[in-house]
């Protein structure tokens, strides 16, 4: 009797010891804006962009300023080229045509698509058109929310699409909002998403970095938001020789864990 009760409590161990391990899977999430590709050298090189991300090999990478068949890129699906490259899905959404093609944001990730849209954040016809893309992927065991998106310059205009934004928000803690959001942490739309999202990297690192221009970085304003069941680990730091030359733009990158 005694070593059929040793028996169970071990396996009930073992059934534990494996939920566990199943839980404590890392992902790593990446947002970067690229310019286009357009280096701070003024050469239009997505080959040095894909460089970058390289260095980091995320698994989820959200990226804005993405050129999709435009004239100055000529041509290029920039999504899909840094998809192949990089052997990730990749997907485009659309926030103005511009130049023959279109422009906006895009995911690119190891994971399948579950579902993607765009939602649109345009202010008024005088503004650039601004979008926020909302994309479930299946990690297998769990879903994550995604969402990328590149905010406009004026406070007025942030004010508009970040409420446009928590209008749309799904209610889950599995979620990740991230990009280039063009306002600085002492800012109103900062709070403001923080009362519903925490900064994945503040809850961290005390001092996180700044991240525009690239040459010599003075602002914060790219951020990875995550929701209650996003589990910050890590931002590690970026080694790349590219990396302050190949946008103006550094990327933020964040290790989490999914509670």
């Amino acid at each position: 009797m005694k070593y059929y009760k040793q028996l169970i409590v071990l396996c009930l161990s073992l059934l534990f010891l494996g939920a566990c391990s199943s839980n404590s899977v890392k992902y790593t999430v990446m947002t970067y804006n690229i310019r286009h590709g357009l280096g701070m050298d003024r050469v239009l090189d997505l080959e040095r962009t894909a460089r970058v991300i390289r260095a980091v090999d995320p698994d989820i990478l959200i990226l804005n300023e993405m050129d999709h068949g435009t004239a100055r890129s000529f041509g290029v699906l920039q999504a899909d080229s840094l998809g192949l490259e990089l052997n990730m899905h990749s997907v485009f959404g659309r926030s103005i045509d511009y130049d023959g093609g279109q422009y906006g944001n895009a995911l690119l990730t190891k994971y399948p698509l579950i579902k993607f849209e765009v939602i649109d954040l345009s202010v008024d016809s005088l503004r650039e058109g601004r979008s926020v893309f909302l994309a479930h992927l299946d990690l297998g065991s769990d879903t994550l929310i995604v969402m990328g998106t590149h905010l406009g310059l004026a406070p007025e205009e942030q004010q508009h699409q970040v409420a446009r934004i928590l209008q749309v928000i799904p209610d889950s803690p599995r979620l990740i909002l991230t990009g280039d959001f063009n306002f600085e942490p002492d800012s109103d739309p900062y709070t403001r998403i923080n009362e519903h999202l925490t900064d994945g990297i503040l809850k961290i690192k005390a001092n996180p970095e700044k991240t525009y221009p690239a040459d010599k970085p003075a602002r914060r304003i790219d951020y990875i938001f995550v929701g209650e069941d996003i589990k910050p680990v890590s931002s590690q730091a970026i080694q790349a020789i590219d990396l302050s030359t190949a946008s103006d733009h550094y990327p933020q990158v964040l290790e989490f864990m999914i509670r």
